[in-house]
């Protein structure tokens, strides 16, 4: 028995085949297997039994796939390519381009619909269709919002704005290649994890992201799995080691597709050999790519564990992304044993890199501050306003330094002569005191009580102790302790000391010590400096001006909370620190940014990645300086980032008359001064935000842990020596980065200039029309126009399945993120895709148009394809043509304006009227797909080869005689 054909399908009598070629126009009601069929050429229509007819399509002709039954659904649009009979069933050989699949579809199920190249061709335009010219706008429009999306992962429902530069590196990377095998090298505060973030979207729209080994530093684990969570919604992210274990089965890992890891965890041979027995990995991404460090010596090299562990699992993979912000470090061999992971078989070329630097330009993406740009096309970067508060000391503080020093130098010494893990705490809490007591002295203070109350104790639990100071050791390789809190870890370290005395005489050291402390703090001049001083100060700006401080230190950050509140009243002041989870953060983070009694926000480490407040507020005080200036770089960046509307203001707050201030104020006046001369491009010409580029770099480069460690035992002289040779040292290397990475990829908006230019007003564009066709009611705009309170029809909540019929759709990513009863407008939400399916789709109609408004005599869109030497999908994106005469321009520029503009219905006999002469409409027709020829040689290399493309819609100028407006 034969299958019953659907509507539309193209038939002939199997007596006669060929002879005459029908349409299936009606099926009988009753369950008898006859249908009716229209012979255009006799001109008639009549009954007949399936068993009398059989398929009639020919190869060449588009056609639609009917699924069998409600549950099945559509493989979409086809292209005939051949046929076969077996066991008296007719079959065709489909390519369903959209879907780069081919599959033997019975003919049955085949829908015969209108192509639009033959369509042009004769001039067979939707004259009488008055909806034509709006459901050509929207067809194309859909199109260009998917495959836009696709090419950047910037239409998906994210918790971000993303940046040119992020779109555009995301471009870059899909559009040059399929395997994506690069070093994505941004400056710091740039946004990597943003970067990252897109990519993994683009990509899981095509399909090519199911399995994913993200390793990052340990104590930055947890940090991603956020980030990929709360920013993009990827919450199927697993910890190994946290999250789960595997055990003695390894196929236990077909159960995590995505999985986060520490590099130390991995690098171990026991976890090494588990991951190898994964399965293969869609792409593997490092984090902090730096310290995967290789160095040569002769023709011999030495593999670091962590540089082992890669070079083993580069087997596992097709794609690897490199994440660092100094890659090269000033050293070569480092840096090229970084493009070799990427690459293995370009190994000699990568050998002789200085002889063809230009290679770096196919591995290495790289952007500055300084040359990111909004998409207004204005610089994101203006600078800042950096200004030292030097604190007036006292004699009584003074003195307390003195004491202190002392302190800690026989405490150094103590523990350099104590070789066991008593000797490694000894010399730790030391360094921590010297810490403490540059950040306050309420935090010195405390810190002193906790160690003498410590030392009387009677009794103390050795064992506990040695546990702790061993978990110190290993901190580096524990996945527990994030790096943002280090400070708070010492802190908290530092207190549970050993119990015994570090040297004779402690006990009543400390005593001495903690008396001098108390009487510091009736009179503390830093904490009036910043209250009397820079409160002050800032509050002349209004009332309303917020304020963001920054501590390293939990005690520090308590007597803050507690002076500013008793000046300006309980609540005036939130608090971000280590021991609170991610929800806390942000509701404190709210709190600051929108009571208006919040005026300030006192913040240690915790706050100082990930956490965005440009939008209200631009004054920052860091009440301490950090020991290591990128932590500095990093605080300054919550502010100083993409849409901050003033310009940052900085007070950095130091007192030079003690022994570690005096050298923390040298620091960071040297690497001021270096940055200002590095940033001096010519004579005259001084750059700031270059300056700001270069601050970052030397701030990443500098190693200045060991530095501040000597300075407890060196002279002020040597320590300013050793601080110069290190800055030094920096910049050479800054230099070597700088000269090697001008080869590099980089933002260029001309790149993306010739597609079409997408906003979101384009998504509102494509909401309005399709609700429109639809019946959605839009009840009511609100939060100035970025909300739409819609009421769907009956027949699309029996179509998707659902009886709640009025909805909020929200256009604004802020707005959604705050209101999750929201939809936030993106291409991945189910109300969106049923739209963007509807536009796209065709039927009803719209894929050929006499349509007004458009700058050329006709409009053709095509989605150009690429793919692999292996055949597979490598790129999509739509190309849409202007055509007059015999020029045709690529995504002209009227395209972007027109299609945010709804077409009116148009009246039949106009459209008639204004019908191309099938000769004017051939020439457009051959003038297009010379140039779409052009554009997919011109895009095409041995990696990425082209493909067929697919024309999706077509349109003629109702008005022939206007002139283009394009040039």
């Amino acid at each position: 028995m034969q299958l019953m054909p659907t509507m539309g399908a193209v038939v002939t009598l199997r007596d006669t085949p060929g002879q005459h070629v029908g349409r299936v126009i009606q099926l009988a009601k009753d369950s008898t297997s006859t249908v009716k069929v229209s012979w255009p050429q006799a001109r008639s229509r009549q009954w007949h039994s399936i068993e009398d007819l059989e398929g009639a399509l020919q190869p060449g002709h588009h056609v639609i796939h009917v699924p069998d039954g409600l549950t099945q659904s559509s493989l979409g649009l086809g292209v005939v390519i051949s046929q076969r009979e077996v066991a008296g069933y007719r079959q065709y050989l489909l390519d369903f381009q959209e879907a780069d699949s081919r599959r033997w579809i019975p003919w049955q199920h085949l829908k015969l619909v209108p192509d639009v190249l033959e369509s042009l061709a004769v001039s067979r335009f939707e004259q009488k269709y008055e909806l034509a010219p709006e459901r050509l706008r929207l067809r194309i429009l859909a199109w260009a919002l998917k495959l836009w999306n696709e090419n950047t992962g910037s239409l998906a429902q994210f918790d971000i704005n993303p940046l040119p530069h992020q779109i555009q590196l995301v471009h870059h990377l899909l559009q040059h290649s399929y395997n994506i095998n690069w070093l994505i090298a941004d400056d710091v505060g740039l946004g990597k994890t943003i970067e990252l973030g897109l990519l993994l979207a683009a990509l899981r729209q095509r399909g090519r992201a199911k399995r994913v080994l993200l390793i990052t530093p340990a104590g930055l684990t947890g940090q991603w799995k956020d980030a990929m969570k709360g920013k993009f919604g990827i919450d199927d992210f697993r910890i190994y080691g946290r999250d789960f274990e595997i055990n003695d089965d390894p196929r236990e890992w077909k159960m995590y597709d995505a999985v986060i890891a520490s590099m130390d965890r991995l690098k171990h041979e026991s976890h090494r050999d588990l991951i190898m027995q994964a399965d293969p990995w869609d792409l593997i991404v490092v984090d902090e790519a730096h310290r995967l460090t290789r160095q040569e010596n002769g023709n011999k090299y030495h593999y670091s564990q962590r540089y082992q562990l890669l070079r083993i699992l580069r087997r596992k993979t097709d794609s690897l992304v490199l994440l660092t912000a100094t890659p090269h470090q000033g050293r070569d061999d480092s840096f090229r044993g970084l493009l070799e992971l990427l690459h293995p078989e370009r190994r000699s070329e990568i050998n002789t890199l200085d002889a063809n630097p230009e290679i770096l330009s196919e591995m290495v993406f790289r952007n500055n501050k300084a040359n990111v740009t909004d998409m207004e096309g204005n610089f994101l970067f203006h600078g800042t306003t950096v200004r030292q508060i030097e604190v007036d000391t006292s004699p009584a503080l003074i003195a307390f330094d003195l004491a202190l020093q002392k302190y800690i130098r026989l405490g150094y010494a103590a523990g350099n002569a104590d070789g066991t893990y008593i000797g490694r705490a000894i010399g730790f809490v030391m360094t921590v005191y010297r810490k403490l007591a540059a950040s306050s002295v309420t935090a010195i203070h405390q810190a002193l009580i906790r160690r003498h109350g410590r030392l009387l104790k009677a009794l103390e639990e050795q064992a506990s102790i040695r546990k702790a100071w061993e978990a110190l050791k290993i901190q580096d390789e524990d996945d527990s302790i994030d790096e943002r809190f280090v400070g708070e870890i010492e802190e908290q370290l530092a207190a549970q000391a050993p119990a015994k005395a570090f040297f004779h005489g402690e006990l009543d050291t400390l005593e001495e010590l903690i008396i001098q402390a108390q009487s510091l703090l009736q009179a503390d001049p830093k904490l009036e400096a910043f209250l009397n001083g820079i409160v002050t100060q800032v509050s002349q700006y209004g009332e309303q001006e917020k304020l963001l401080v920054f501590t390293e230190y939990r005690s520090t950050q308590a007597c803050l909370r507690d002076s500013l509140e008793a000046r300006f009243g309980r609540g005036c002041c939130a608090l971000i620190h280590g021991g609170m989870d991610v929800d806390e953060r942000k509701a404190a983070i709210n709190c600051f940014e929108e009571d208006i009694d919040v005026r300030f926000l006192v913040s240690t480490e915790a706050g100082g990645e990930g956490i965005n407040l440009h939008e209200r507020c631009h004054v920052m005080v860091n009440f301490d300086l950090p020991w290591n200036p990128m932590r500095l770089v990093q605080r300054i960046g919550r502010l100083y980032r993409y849409g901050q509307t003033k310009r940052v203001v900085v007070f950095n707050m130091h007192q030079t008359d003690t022994a570690d201030e005096q050298v923390l104020d040298i620091l960071y006046s040297r690497l001021d001064k270096v940055a200002e001369d590095m940033a001096t491009v010519q004579a005259d010409e001084y750059n700031e935000r270059m300056k700001d580029d270069v601050i970052g770099d030397l701030a990443e480069l500098l190693d200045v842990g060991s530095i501040l460690q000597e300075a407890a035992h060196s002279n002020i002289d040597r320590t300013r020596e050793n601080i110069d040779e290190a800055l030094a040292a920096a910049a050479r290397s800054a230099k070597l980065q700088k000269d090697l990475f001008q080869y590099a990829s980089s933002y260029d908006p001309d790149e993306v200039k010739n597609e079409l230019s997408l906003t979101g007003n384009h998504t509102k564009a494509l909401v309005k029309g399709c609700a429109d066709l639809l019946g959605i009611e839009i009840i009511e705009q609100s939060h100035r126009g970025e909300v739409w309170h819609l009421r769907l029809p009956e027949e699309i909540l029996d179509d998707i399945g659902i009886t709640r019929s009025r909805w909020a759709m929200s256009f604004d990513r802020a707005i959604a993120a705050r209101r999750k009863e929201f939809l936030y407008a993106s291409l991945d939400n189910w109300l969106m895709t049923y739209l963007l399916d509807f536009a796209c789709q065709h039927e009803p109609r719209g894929v050929l148009a006499i349509t007004p408004g458009i700058g050329d005599q006709a409009v053709l869109a095509s989605v150009a394809r690429w793919q692999t030497p292996a055949g597979e999908r490598a790129r999509q994106e739509l190309a849409l043509f202007g055509v007059t005469g015999k020029r045709a321009i690529l995504n002209p520029e009227w395209a972007s304006q027109w299609l945010l503009e709804p077409q009116a219905r148009q009246d039949a006999e106009t459209a008639i009227n204004a019908t191309p002469d099938p000769s004017r409409a051939i020439v457009a027709l051959e003038t297009a797909e010379h140039r779409i020829e052009q554009l997919l040689r011109h895009r095409s290399h041995a990696r990425m080869i082209p493909d067929q493309p697919q024309w999706v819609a077509a349109g003629w100028l109702l008005k022939p005689s206007i002139k283009s407006t394009h040039q």
